[in-house]
């Protein structure tokens, strides 16, 4: 299997989070699989680094993060891939990614915290699930690249961008593949924010979490603590 993280530009500042996020999935992962961080930057990170060049089309110096999906949707049709924002946590061991790893399905997302139009920017469509992009999984064998490229190039008309433009394409270019979505459960996998699960104290019931831009207040709150100092397990399902 594949994870991988994205940090350029002036998020390189927050590099003590990609270092958490990194270590929480190996924890549970194990160290079998390949851990990658795309950067423009230098940086010291205890898995492999990836320089970001201007080769590729989300190359794209814009309010919307496109090149956090640099160099490519996709790495390796033939691995489970998993993107994660470098402000994404495991806290606990994913049972549910088992159980989708198991499944008929073949794409796994974060849902949102509520449904709404901006949340989806500048690329807003009716009917798109109201989805959130910090962390996906496409499964061996299956690619949303093609669906996801033709939102980027009707993207590329836009006048007024917004940071939500990517995930507003992600989530339109799932909206053609419902039956193969899993959405995981936004009660164990959740935002937290200002605005999102602000009054939560305690992770006990959570599995994952984001700790959603711009100030990250979640990962300053229980960074530290029992809930991002978990035991490793062995890697699930065996599965590359």
């Amino acid at each position: 299997m594949i994870f991988r993280w994205c940090i350029y530009g002036e998020a390189v500042k927050n590099i003590e989070l990609l270092k958490c996020s990194i270590s929480s999935f190996r924890k549970h992962f194990g160290n079998s699989h390949q851990y990658i961080v795309y950067t423009d930057s230098d940086i010291s990170v205890d898995v492999e680094v990836r320089k970001i060049t201007n080769d590729s089309p989300l190359y794209v110096i814009s309010e919307a993060p496109w090149m956090k999906w640099y160099p490519r949707f996709r790495l390796d049709i033939n691995q489970t891939e998993f993107f994660i924002d470098y402000d994404v946590f495991l806290v606990k061991y994913p049972t549910e990614i088992d159980l989708f790893l198991s499944s008929e399905k073949h794409f796994a997302i974060l849902d949102e915290f509520k449904g709404r139009k901006w949340q989806h920017g500048a690329m807003h469509r009716s009917g798109s699930p109201y989805i959130n992009s910090g962390f996906f999984i496409q499964k061996a064998g299956y690619d949303i690249t093609p669906d996801f490229m033709q939102e980027f190039e009707q993207w590329k008309d836009v006048k007024e961008p917004t940071h939500h433009d990517e995930q507003g394409s992600l989530a339109n270019a799932l909206s053609k593949h419902l039956d193969e979505l899993y959405i995981l459960p936004k009660d164990k996998y959740m935002l937290i924010g200002k605005t999102e699960n602000a009054n939560l104290e305690s992770l006990d019931g959570v599995i994952l979490f984001h700790a959603v831009y711009p100030d990250h207040p979640a990962f300053y709150k229980f960074y530290g603590n029992k809930y991002i100092t978990t035991t490793r397990r062995k890697n699930i399902n065996g599965l590359s």
